[in-house]
C-alpha cells in the first residue's frame, strides 16, 4: 500500500471537517454592535479648580459587564443588542506611567441607558466627567493669589516663587490661569525644597488619596510626605521625570499612607538636585489638588 492510500483515511476526515467549518455560520450573539466616544472633559464647580484633565482611556461596562478599557478616540464593540446600560469611567495612567492604566475614582461614572443594534455604531460623542460628590478636596494650590499655601523650607538653597507666566493661557485654554510657582536651580550642589503649610488628616486604611499636578520641568523632581508634617521624616513618593511641554500626572499616595497608618496627619513636600545638563533647572508648578474620601 503507498503512503498516500495509508494516510488517506486520516486526511479526508479532516477535509470534511474543514469544509463543515467554513460553511458554518457565525451565531448572532457573535456579532457586535459598536459605541464611540470621540473625547472626554471635565467640569468643575468654582470650588473645585481646575479642569485641566489627562484622561488617556475609557473604562467601558455594559449591564455591569466591563466590555474593556479603550484609549481615546474609541470605537469598542458589544456583544449585545437592544436596551443597555453603559457605564463609563475615565481611565487614566497611574502616577504617569503607560503600562499602569486604571479608572480615576474621583471622576464619576457617566451612566447612559442606549439602543444597542449589531453592526451599528452608536456615537456618544464628547463625554464630559465631573468630580464624585463624595471627593474631599483637602488641598489646592493654583498660585494665583498672592498669599501661597506652600512654601520652600529654610534648608532649600533655591526658592518657590509665584510667576506670571503668559504661557499659561494657551496651556489651559479658558482656565483663567495666569501664575505658576516656578524654581530654577543653577547649581549642581544646592537642594531645592518646599512644603504644604498645613499638615493635613488623610486616611490611612487604603481609601484613595491622590495628588493632581500641573507641571513643566527639564529636570526630575520628587514628590513625598512628611509624617506628622516633620521634616525630619520625609517619605518619597514618586520622581517625576522632565516634561518639554505642560504635563497632568495623577499621583497615587494611598499605599504610602496605608503603610504609615500610625500616623496622624502629613505634609506634601517637592524636593530637587539639578541632574540636567542645561544651565539651569528649571521646575514649573500649578493646579495641585489633594483628593480623597
Amino acid at each position: 500500500m503507498t503512503y498516500f492510500a495509508r494516510h488517506t483515511y486520516k486526511i479526508f476526515p479532516l477535509l470534511i471537517l474543514l469544509i463543515f467549518a467554513g460553511c458554518a455560520k457565525t451565531s448572532i450573539d457573535e456579532i457586535p454592535a459598536y459605541v464611540s466616544i470621540d473625547s472626554i472633559s471635565i467640569s468643575v464647580t468654582s470650588i473645585q479648580g481646575t479642569a485641566s484633565q489627562k484622561i488617556s482611556d475609557a473604562w467601558i461596562y455594559a449591564d455591569n459587564e466591563l466590555i474593556g478599557a479603550f484609549e481615546l478616540p474609541v470605537q469598542a464593540p458589544v456583544l449585545k443588542s437592544g436596551t443597555v446600560n453603559l457605564s463609563i469611567s475615565a481611565g487614566i495612567k497611574l502616577n504617569g506611567i503607560n503600562e499602569t492604566r486604571v479608572p480615576y475614582p474621583f471622576y464619576a461614572q457617566i451612566n447612559k441607558t442606549v439602543e444597542l443594534e449589531r453592526e451599528k455604531v452608536t456615537d456618544l460623542g464628547q463625554m464630559k466627567f465631573s468630580y464624585a460628590s463624595t471627593a474631599k478636596f483637602a488641598w489646592q494650590e493654583q498660585f494665583e493669589f498672592g498669599n501661597l499655601s506652600i512654601d520652600s523650607t529654610a534648608r532649600s538653597e533655591a526658592n518657590l516663587v509665584r510667576t506670571y507666566l503668559p504661557e499659561l493661557g494657551a496651556a489651559f485654554p479658558g482656565e483663567g490661569n495666569k501664575y505658576a510657582g516656578k524654581v530654577v536651580i543653577d547649581s549642581d550642589s544646592l537642594i531645592f525644597e518646599c512644603v504644604s503649610h498645613d499638615s493635613f488628616k488623610l486616611p490611612t486604611d487604603g481609601t484613595s488619596v491622590f495628588l493632581e499636578l500641573n507641571y513643566k520641568c527639564n529636570n526630575a523632581f520628587t514628590v513625598g510626605l512628611l509624617l506628622n508634617g516633620n521634616l525630619s521624616s520625609p517619605k518619597s513618593v514618586l520622581v517625576v521625570n522632565s516634561s518639554s511641554n505642560w504635563n497632568k500626572i495623577y499621583i497615587n499616595l494611598t499605599p504610602t499612607l496605608a503603610s504609615n497608618n500610625n500616623v496622624s496627619n502629613f505634609k506634601v513636600f517637592f524636593t530637587a538636585m539639578k541632574k540636567t545638563t542645561d544651565p539651569k533647572a528649571e521646575i514649573i508648578l500649578d493646579n495641585i489638588k489633594l483628593l480623597h474620601f
